[in-house]
């Protein structure tokens, strides 16, 4: 007897638990669900939260670990975000969330408004986390203004013994890109001086290289553009340098972050000197130009090396081989960190600058570290 009401009591213990907690509807939810992203690669399931859409990989930081993980589209089997961002293609803004990756090349999204969109992954300009989920500041600065990105690297050194000398290098790029339309600044600029105890100052450098570049993209490889290069470099007496040019280029794509970048037009070059003597220069120029980039993953040394750089070449229209200008540069860049790096720059400069002293080339090699914003 007192066997059966033992049993009857656990099994109405058990029903009443079972009617309880069943269903999940009871038990009251945490008060701040914990939001993460999920993706999928080769079978591993990670938790995380994506951090930007690169050429070739995502960036992923996850939630277990320090540091960002740059995952291949190809290794990534499934992709879902329950973080909301801010995604810009082809002139479109809109605010959702990612719920699949197709073919390695495609992201699809459910808006704002609960519309599903299909999104190159080569046309998003930007993909940023929407405001709504991240309220910090910088994240803000970043929402308002997600169509520019840059780096600017520094190099110094500052010697005092015998002699004294300071060295200042600084190296900038800027791009601002949304949809058809890309504006590309680049400045370089150095100023050196060395002084001893029997020698006055001595200014070694003072120059300054840019060029700001717009480029109407007529497709996603070919463009027509607007350029005009300024510098001055007093050591080699040139008070002021200037060449607008214009023409049509188009970009050798052999991978999303292998290329080549020929260009072709005309410009005008207008070059004063800071000595008298020499007449200030004007004259026709074709605007020959190269730039191009190079990105290699998992090395053994190092996980990434980056190698870019451009040429510009301004040879005149009625003699080339007594008036010409030609500035380029070659950079070898190893990531150190998500937003640091450091740089082994080369320059070099050729050209018809007139007094025999000077002469017509310069290089120059610089070790920078740059941050990128």
């Amino acid at each position: 007897m007192m066997k059966s009401v033992i049993i009857v009591w656990l099994s109405g213990v058990v029903w009443l638990s079972t009617v309880l907690y069943a269903g999940g509807n009871v038990s009251p939810p945490s008060k701040k669900e914990v939001i993460k992203d999920t993706i999928v690669v080769h079978g591993m399931v990670l938790h995380g939260k994506v951090m930007d859409l690169g050429s070739e990989r995502l960036s992923f930081k996850l939630d277990y670990a320090e540091g960002i993980n740059h995952i291949k589209y190809s290794d990534i089997e499934s992709i879902t975000t329950r973080y909301n961002y801010h995604i810009s293609y082809k002139r479109i803004d809109i605010e959702g969330r990612v719920i699949a990756i197709e073919d390695s090349k495609y992201l699809k999204v459910i808006d704002s408004d609960g519309h599903q969109r299909t999104i190159k992954i080569a046309d998003i300009d930007n993909f940023i986390m929407s405001i709504r989920d991240d309220d910090s500041f910088e994240n803000r600065v970043r929402n308002k203004f997600p169509y520019n990105k840059g780096r600017i690297d520094i190099g110094f050194e500052i010697e005092n013994g015998n002699s004294q000398k300071n060295k200042i290098d600084i190296l900038m790029n800027t791009r601002y890109k949304r949809a058809e339309s890309e504006v590309l600044f680049y400045l370089d600029y150095a100023y050196e001086t060395t002084q001893t105890e029997d020698m006055d100052e001595v200014l070694n450098k003072d120059e300054l290289t840019s060029f700001l570049t717009y480029k109407y993209h007529v497709t996603n490889n070919d463009f027509y553009f607007g350029t005009i290069a300024a510098e001055y470099d007093k050591p080699r007496h040139i008070d002021a340098l200037y060449v607008p040019s214009v023409g049509y280029g188009y970009r050798f794509k052999f991978d999303k972050s292998k290329w080549l970048e020929p260009s072709l037009g005309v410009g005008y070059a207008t070059v004063a000197y800071t000595d008298d003597e020499y007449e200030k220069k004007r004259f026709s120029v074709a605007s020959i130009n190269l730039f191009g980039k190079y990105q290699m993953e998992d090395l053994p040394l190092v996980k990434t090396l980056i190698t870019d750089g451009f040429i510009l070449y301004y040879p005149s229209l009625e003699d080339f081989e007594k008036e010409w200008i030609m500035r380029a540069n070659l950079n070898f860049t190893v990531p150190l960190f998500d937003f640091f790096s450091v740089k082994l720059a080369f320059d070099f400069i050729n050209d018809s600058n007139p007094d025999p002293e000077v002469g017509n080339n310069k290089t120059t090699t610089k070790l920078l570290f740059g941050l990128d914003f």
